[in-house]
């Protein structure tokens, strides 16, 4: 506990700090990359996760790791781009109640896919994560969307299109997705090796071919979609998805275990009021998953986030609840009250395209088997971005 008490210490000297700090900008990563060049944005993390209190209490226990992710950009032309994202982190879960320290941790394609843009259309093809939840690509905080993103559906293998317009004062994008479960050798990792998907690990999904599908529709008021959460006013997202039943696994073979294809609805909303010189954003998302995971048993997903900007301190609260509908038995819950404090350098950083960012996190998370932890999270980012325009 002596780096979790290092941590939180030096969170606060620099929260009611003022640093020094350069006039250069922070520079702009993918929008500001004209064609020919290449483009790149580093991320460093380091995260602590304390559980100091859990029924049963075996579950304490104290995790620091590490995260560095980098996102590489290639555009030969105006329209033509190339894209990966690779990402260092632990990738064997320790298990409950283990105290570890930089452990297990490996490297792996996220992402590598090409993108096409044509007009008001944008077609990408490869491996990425496909678009669905609203709140888990959004929702800000350390912890927040640790249950909400359960049901994403990343590192998966297809094509996608999305065509953007304008109706009724808004600003639309319409993406269709079809897409599978990587098993290549992208779905391994070095240093620490996590496996390579198979079809016998079963999952929604995971199948041969490319059967699964979604369909997501979003819409803002003041801004571009992709940036409604932190420049808009107004936001929403519709979504249906699609994934054909996975391979049972052994374990389903011999409790005799149903299978069935996932059908999951999305509905979501973000608004924005401006308070004096604060900003208060809110967040909401409801999702129904029929058949979740390829499973015969249903799921109710709600979730909700008030985030306070007030100069570079950010206040969040966040509180998701999954109703899990089991078919022939009992329902079950998961619940998650995040609580925390982000605290942003601006755009006067001493490096030229970097950024950093310190936070830290009370959580209560319950699950299905009447398990709770409560935890207290810090984590310190530190991002560089820039690139390089051939030719000029």
């Amino acid at each position: 506990m002596r780096f979790l008490a290092s941590v939180l210490t030096g969170l606060g000297l620099l929260v009611f700090s003022t640093p020094v700090l350069a006039e250069d900008p922070v520079a702009e990563l993918v929008e500001g990359c004209a064609a020919p060049c290449v483009s790149y944005e580093l991320s460093t993390e380091l995260q602590n996760d304390w559980i100091f209190a859990a029924d049963p209490s075996f579950l304490t226990s104290d995790v620091l790791q590490p995260t560095f992710t980098a996102d590489l950009l290639f555009a030969p032309t105006d329209y033509l781009q190339l894209e990966t994202s690779i990402i260092t982190e632990p990738v064997v879960d320790s298990a409950p109640g283990e105290n570890t320290v930089l452990e297990g941790i490996g490297t792996y394609v996220a992402e590598l896919y090409t993108v096409i843009e044509a007009g008001p259309a944008t077609t990408r093809a490869g491996k990425f994560d496909t678009i669905f939840s609203l709140a888990s690509e959004v929702a800000p905080g350390i912890n927040a969307t640790e249950l909400v993103s359960d049901f994403d559906a990343d590192e998966r293998l297809g094509g996608e299109i999305v065509l953007r317009f304008e109706n009724l004062g808004l600003n639309h994008a319409l993406a269709a997705t079809a897409f599978t479960t990587d098993r290549t050798i992208l779905s391994e990792s070095l240093f620490t090796n996590r496996g390579r998907a198979s079809l016998s690990d079963g999952g929604a999904g995971n199948t041969k071919g490319v059967p699964s599908f979604s369909v997501t529709l979003d819409g803002c008021e003041g801004s571009e979609t992709a940036d409604c959460y932190l420049d808009g006013e107004f936001g929403y997202r519709f979504g249906f998805r699609y994934q054909r039943a996975g391979h049972p696994t052994e374990e389903d073979i011999e409790d005799d275990v149903k299978l069935g294809d996932e059908l999951a609805y999305l509905a979501a909303a973000t608004k924005s009021f401006e308070l004096d010189e604060m900003t208060l954003r809110l967040l909401g998302e409801m999702s129904y998953l029929r058949h979740f995971d390829g499973r015969q048993d249903d799921a109710l997903v709600v979730t909700g986030s008030a985030a306070l900007d007030v100069d570079s301190l950010t206040y969040i609260a966040t509180y998701t609840e999954q109703t899990n509908l089991v078919a022939g038995g009992p329902d079950t819950r998961d619940y998650l009250a995040d609580f925390e404090v982000i605290y942003s350098s601006d755009d006067n950083t001493p490096f030229v395209g970097s950024k950093w960012q310190l936070a830290a996190a009370y959580t209560f998370a319950r699950n299905a088997d009447h398990e709770n932890a409560h935890i207290l999270s810090v984590r310190a980012v530190f991002d560089f971005s820039g690139g390089v325009e051939f030719g000029r």
